[in-house]
C-alpha cells in the first residue's frame, strides 16, 4: 500500500505540475504574441481575452465580493478532492485524470490570484459560430473529465450492464 501511495502521489503531482507549468507558459506567450487575432486554420484563431467569470464567462457579472471568494475557494477544494481521489483510487487512468484536472484548476487559480481574471486565447469556430474562448488549463480539465467518463462507460461491468439492459 505504501509503495502504491507513493507512486500514485508522484504521478498525480507530476502531471499537475507539468499542466500548471505549460498553462502559465502558454498564457504568458499569448499575452506577448496574440494581441491581434492570428488565424492558424479556418476553424482556429489565437487572440488574448481576459475572462472575469468561470467557463463561458458565467458569473462574470456578479459583484467582486461574491465572485472572487467563490472563484478562489472552488479550485482549492478541487485540488484537495482530486488529490485524495487520485491517491486512494490506485487506478492509473483516475490518477492521470485527477492530475489533469488539478493542473488546470491550479493554472486558472494562479491567474485569478495574480491577475484578477483568467487569460483565454484559443478560439474555435465554424464560420461565424464560435465556441467560447479557452486556454490550456480549460482543455486539461475537460480532457481529465472526458478520460474519467470514458473509463466509467468502457469499464467491463458497466458495459455488461448496458448490454444486458437492452434485451
Amino acid at each position: 500500500m505504501g509503495n502504491l501511495f507513493r507512486k500514485t502521489t508522484w504521478i498525480y503531482l507530476s502531471i499537475t505540475f507539468v499542466v500548471f507549468l505549460l498553462d502559465i507558459i502558454t498564457k504568458n506567450l499569448a499575452e506577448r504574441l496574440f494581441t491581434a487575432p492570428v488565424k492558424v486554420f479556418p476553424f482556429l484563431e489565437f487572440y488574448l481575452i481576459f475572462n472575469k467569470g468561470v467557463a463561458f464567462g458565467l458569473l462574470s457579472e456578479l459583484p467582486d465580493f461574491i465572485r472572487l471568494p467563490l472563484l478562489v475557494i472552488t479550485p482549492i477544494i478541487a485540488l484537495v478532492i482530486t488529490f485524495l481521489y487520485a491517491v486512494y483510487s490506485g487506478d492509473k487512468i483516475t490518477v492521470i485524470s485527477m492530475g489533469l484536472i488539478a493542473g488546470g484548476a491550479l493554472g486558472n487559480l494562479y491567474d485569478r490570484v495574480y491577475i484578477g481574471m483568467v487569460r483565454d486565447f484559443i478560439h474555435l469556430h465554424i464560420g461565424e459560430y464560435y465556441w467560447p474562448a479557452f486556454n490550456l488549463a480549460d482543455a486539461s480539465i475537460s480532457t481529465g473529465i472526458a478520460l474519467l467518463l470514458l473509463k466509467h462507460f468502457l469499464a467491463k461491468p458497466a458495459f455488461k450492464n448496458l448490454v444486458n439492459r437492452s434485451r
